[in-house]
């Protein structure tokens, strides 16, 4: 018995030193890169996480403020409930995406009701590139590989550490480059933009904040914002299925979103951005 108890506290003893010295580890990052491959190092573990989102948007001289409760579970199951203001009235707008990579979005605004539906999956990354867009459409559902995406697209240097809901945070901030310009998905943030500023937790490796500055790099034009956290809670299956009520209208855009694009080849592989060549990663 004593045996198995010393064998036990033996075992404890190890597990608890091998986590700190991940910590530690994760703690001392220095570069870009070693913070992005330690964010998708940890993001990518998580088998579900659940956060209150919060967008705020300061364009065209009008401000405009989206929030509510959101859930993921990977690979690309995804369920959010926002509140929006839409023409002087509350409105809510729910997301649901289950693993067959239907979206499906309905709209609410007083009485009234909108449902669309979007097949992710006839939206493949080689008729979107084709169009200008990269990557897998399905990614930007990926905390993981919407910050790769964001490496590829900005030149981000590592900041000043700061501190967000108790937790130090990795910041990475700087300029669009010269590729922004040429894509499509970024053409009209490019033409705004000046700098982009990530917060990424040093202990769990999310990006708790993401920021977009003007071309002044002072004014916030959008912010979007995680808080209250938690990973790896039992996130039931029936939470990212949705079913249409029975003679309800529904508006697809699967095929209008298709006739888009020069081509309506079906590729739904991993995107371009989430996997960076070795020479991109040195960059």
């Amino acid at each position: 018995m004593r045996r198995f108890h010393k064998t036990a506290m033996t075992r404890a003893a190890c597990v608890f030193i091998a986590a700190s010295a991940v910590a530690a580890s994760a703690q001392g990052l220095k570069t870009t890169q070693q913070i992005i491959d330690f964010a998708e190092s940890k993001t990518t573990a998580y088998k579900s996480w659940s956060a209150d989102y919060t967008k705020s948007m300061n364009m065209f001289g009008a401000h405009m403020e989206v929030s509510g409760p959101m859930a993921q579970k990977p690979p690309h199951r995804v369920w959010m409930q926002l509140d929006m203001p839409i023409m002087g009235q509350h409105s809510q707008m729910t997301t649901v995406m289950g693993q067959d990579g239907v979206m499906w979005q309905i709209m609410k605004m007083g009485t009234q009701q909108q449902i669309v539906k979007m097949d992710m999956n006839k939206l493949g990354s080689n008729a979107l590139a084709q169009a200008g867009v990269q990557g897998n459409p399905l990614d930007q559902f990926d905390p993981a590989k919407q910050l790769v995406a964001t490496r590829e697209m900005c030149d981000l240097n590592v900041g000043a550490t700061r501190e967000l809901e108790g937790q130090p945070m990795y910041v990475l901030e700087g300029p669009l480059k010269q590729a922004a310009l040429t894509n499509q998905q970024w053409a009209t943030m490019a033409a705004m933009v000046g700098k982009t500023r990530a917060f990424i937790g040093q202990t769990d490796g999310f990006v708790h904040r993401l920021e977009h500055y003007d071309k002044s790099q002072t004014n916030l034009l959008m912010a979007m914002e995680f808080k209250n956290l938690k990973f790896n809670q039992d996130v039931p299956d029936s939470t990212f299925v949705y079913q249409p009520p029975a003679g309800a209208q529904i508006l697809d855009l699967t095929s209008m979103t298709e006739q888009q694009t020069p081509s309506h080849t079906v590729d739904v592989g991993t995107s371009a951005p989430a996997n960076p060549s070795p020479a991109q990663k040195r960059n």
